[in-house]
């Protein structure tokens, strides 16, 4: 059987999330230690019903230990990612769920990317700046580009889908767009609830620190299918050496920080077997790839489910099965067994 693992980003956060998984599946208390560690308040944060959970330096952490705890337990279980694809933070367990880092080490290296951004957000309100992200439907990226040149502060970040584009920067700015985008045919213009604007150049000086971090871990890169956010260009790629390979791990997971979340594109190139980097020799493999489903099962591990949204098309004519807690967990390891 070969299986997709799908992680969330930010927004797929919740109070209170991973510690029904922590209490039924105690093996995985090294991995709450760690990210107790590394982030002292978060432990308090998850145990409380408040908006903590929505501040960037606990949501990130939180995502991550989510993720690396489901995915050590069907670990346990034999169940294994042959592939797996994830949205802006998703993108780290996802990678460490199929063993290109640890799930330690990735829990550690996130909860420092959530920091780093979190001094940025708090730099740029000390500054002056209100930043915002706003959810365009019903345009291309290619219709949206042209249309932000005169903005100085305005950039794309999350390509979702082909016509669900965000669009981040300076709020005044945000809001005049939005006047020109429905002229042009945007259905609606959504302003997201979030605490600044990702994934933009105003991260800059934070992507080199946290290139810096993560060149610290060690990481290996498996012959498995992925995408990364920051190009959809594959995990795997024969024709480069396996430095070089490692290398574009490093810079594109931290460049992810400053460019636009190409998902749409990943999805489209995982799902549809465009096999970016084999060779002509698999062209047999590639022609059976291409006349059947590419996946079996498709596992989105998310305490608020929104990927397998996002991948309907993709996923239609897959078995998708949705882990946001310790009791959908057991139920999906009794079923499998």
């Amino acid at each position: 059987m070969k299986i997709v693992f799908l992680f969330g980003g930010q927004g797929s956060q919740l109070p209170g999330m991973a510690l029904d998984v922590r209490q039924e599946f105690p093996q995985t208390e090294k991995l709450f230690q760690t990210a107790f560690n590394v982030n002292p308040d978060l432990d308090k944060v998850l145990q409380s019903e408040s908006e903590d959970i929505n501040q960037t330096r606990f949501t990130q952490a939180a995502i991550a230990l989510f993720g690396a705890a489901i995915t050590q337990v069907l670990r346990e279980n034999g169940i294994v990612a042959n592939a797996a694809i994830g949205s802006s933070i998703g993108e780290y367990p996802a990678l460490a769920a199929l063993g290109v880092w640890s799930l330690t080490d990735m829990i550690e290296i996130s909860s420092a990317r959530g920091c780093l951004m979190t001094g940025r957000l708090n730099k740029r309100n000390a500054e002056g700046y209100t930043d915002g992200m706003h959810a365009i439907l019903g345009l291309t990226e290619a219709e949206i580009a042209p249309l932000l040149k005169k903005y100085d502060q305005i950039w794309i970040t999350n390509i979702n889908d082909e016509k669900q584009v965000v669009v981040s920067g300076q709020v005044e700015q945000l809001l005049e767009l939005g006047t020109e985008l429905k002229q042009a045919g945007a259905r609606r213009v959504v302003p997201l609830v979030v605490e600044g604007a990702f994934h933009t150049p105003i991260f800059a000086e934070e992507q080199k620190k946290l290139l810096n971090i993560i060149e610290q871990y060690p990481l290996i890169v498996p012959q498995k299918d992925f995408y990364f956010n920051r190009n959809a260009r594959p995990l795997s790629d024969a024709s480069i050496s396996a430095d070089e390979q490692k290398k574009n791990v490093q810079v594109w997971m931290s460049e992810q920080m400053i460019s636009p979340v190409r998902f749409y594109e990943c999805g489209e190139k995982l799902f549809t077997a465009k096999f970016d980097n084999v060779t002509e020799q698999s062209a047999d493999i590639k022609t059976k790839a291409d006349s059947t489903e590419r996946f079996d099962l498709a596992i989105e591990i998310s305490a608020k489910p929104v990927i397998a949204g996002m991948l309907r098309k993709n996923l239609k004519n897959i078995p998708t099965v949705q882990i946001n807690s310790a009791e959908q967990l057991k139920k999906f390891l009794q079923t499998s067994n």
